[in-house]
């Protein structure tokens, strides 16, 4: 069984993320896609809203996708989260499982900054969605060194091995900016990406004003 967990501060959960979700469950025939808001990021600022707030949110967003769940794992840890070690975890909790990482082409890109980054493939493929405005060049020496040791054009490389290689996904580029999308909230702005319920529920609790 392949599952997939789709990892980020989710500060809200908008159709950017849902989309391009959508798009990587047709493309690697994924059973599971996990939505994973984080804890305490440790390479972005404190969220705006509440872990409480973001997983609710990201619960309803999920009920869009009969591939969807939420899950609430590193908001439960109360510490850091450290993907290094999510994926230690979920790589015991689910021994016989093909494990996905999901991220963002930002993130790989930045990836060499990450808490023990390169221990990131023992444990699941890392798959890289693209971002609109983000280029797959990455700067780093030893950046680039890994993604050259672990990269694979091949989805069958995904089913053939447990873990071990990164592949660039290809998902449709949705340009959506949690930050802008704060400052539209704000501003009280008709027609944002959003899924209703989540805009219900921004407006009910009176978030990012």
């Amino acid at each position: 069984m392949i599952r997939a967990f789709f990892g980020g501060t989710f500060d809200p959960v908008h159709n950017g993320h849902l989309e391009t979700a959508s798009a990587l469950v047709d493309e690697l025939d994924i059973a599971t896609l996990s939505l994973m808001p984080s804890a305490v990021p440790p390479h972005r600022s404190q969220p705006c809203a509440s872990a409480r707030q973001r997983l609710e949110m990201v619960k309803l967003a999920c009920q869009q996708h009969p591939a969807f769940t939420a899950e609430d794992w590193e908001l439960k840890q109360d510490r850091l989260s450290y993907t290094a070690h999510t994926l230690s975890e979920f790589k015991e909790r689910f021994p016989n499982d093909i494990l996905l990482f999901v991220m963002g082409m930002d993130s790989l890109m930045s990836l060499h900054k990450w808490h023990n980054w390169t221990q990131l493939t023992d444990n699941a493929h890392l798959i890289v969605m693209p971002r609109a405005g983000v280029d797959f060049s990455p700067q780093d020496d030893e950046l680039k060194s890994f993604i050259a040791t672990h990269l694979t054009k091949h989805k069958k490389d995904l089913t053939e091995q447990s873990s071990g290689y990164v592949y660039i996904a290809q998902t449709p580029m949705v340009d959506v900016s949690a930050t802008e999308l704060r400052e539209q909230l704000q501003q009280r702005k008709p027609n944002l990406p959003l899924p209703s319920s989540v805009y219900d529920y921004i407006r009910q609790h009176q978030l990012y004003l």
